[in-house]
């Protein structure tokens, strides 16, 4: 479909959706929110696509935050109502959807951007990227998951800062503390972020979501019901007909056909 700020493209099996406000730096409105909300869900619906990547245009920038203007009209009326769910319920989608996703930071990753890079399975970054939570720089706080999210890739130290003091991280830093797992040179990035994608899409379905639910839920239970959780999930993936498939497709030597089932 057409979106009035995100640009879809297809690399095989590989969606790629990209934000498009250069005069923004692809800032994210509240349109913008509801195309990828529409974007991530079909594609999610779409058996001809395996994963999904998720970047900025160009190269100054995946997303240099919220919509300012947007935010001078909210109020605590509409923080406190059905006006502010899309918000947080995007990045939750992101997180949750049953087909995997890269985050590829091009630039400035800030506020809002990041919520979204967040919710994504995994996140890599160009070697100009900077990372930020500022929200604090305009005496709010992050809106969308980022108090929440972001503690459990860095720690409750480098949360505490960068929440608190809005100051960015560099490339290198993010991949030092977790928030990244990869930083490549801007020509590289989109390359590595197919293949990474291609490489998640290509493994069984039900195993993918099993797997990262399995990880999600490690952040939100003790560990003895996390592992008690952990084997109910491992018991559904030896049950599954994708776990015979790759298990009959290991000792063939030839690569598994997933069903999804």
């Amino acid at each position: 479909m057409a979106y009035e700020n995100i640009v879809t493209e297809r690399d095989g099996d590989i969606l790629i959706a990209r934000f498009r406000r250069p005069e923004k730096l692809n800032a994210i409105s509240h349109q913008m929110r509801v195309d990828l909300l529409d974007c991530v869900r079909g594609a999610e619906a779409d058996d001809n696509v395996r994963a999904i990547v998720i970047t900025g245009d160009g190269e100054k920038a995946f997303s240099a935050g919220a919509d300012i203007p947007e935010l001078a009209k909210r109020t605590l009326e509409t923080e406190m109502g059905p006006q502010s769910d899309l918000r947080k319920e995007l990045p939750t989608v992101i997180e949750r959807l049953g087909k995997p996703t890269v985050a590829a930071i091009n630039g400035y990753c800030f506020g809002a951007g990041m919520e979204v890079a967040l919710g994504c399975t995994v996140r890599i970054a160009s070697d100009n990227a900077k990372l930020a939570q500022p929200e604090i720089t305009l005496g709010q706080i992050p809106g969308s998951g980022g108090t929440q999210r972001l503690a459990r890739f860095v720690g409750m130290g480098w949360a505490m800062q960068m929440i608190l003091t809005g100051e960015p991280v560099d490339a290198e830093t993010a991949r030092a503390i977790g928030l990244v797992t990869e930083v490549h040179a801007r020509d590289k990035l989109l390359d590595r972020a197919k293949e990474l994608a291609r490489t998640l899409g290509s493994r069984a379905p039900l195993a993918f979501v099993a797997g990262r639910d399995a990880v999600l839920r490690s952040t939100e239970t003790d560990l003895f019901n996390g592992i008690d959780y952990e084997k109910k999930l491992y018991a559904i993936c030896m049950a599954s007909e994708d776990g015979q498939e790759g298990l009959k497709a290991y000792a063939e030597k030839r690569e598994p056909v997933y069903k999804g089932r």
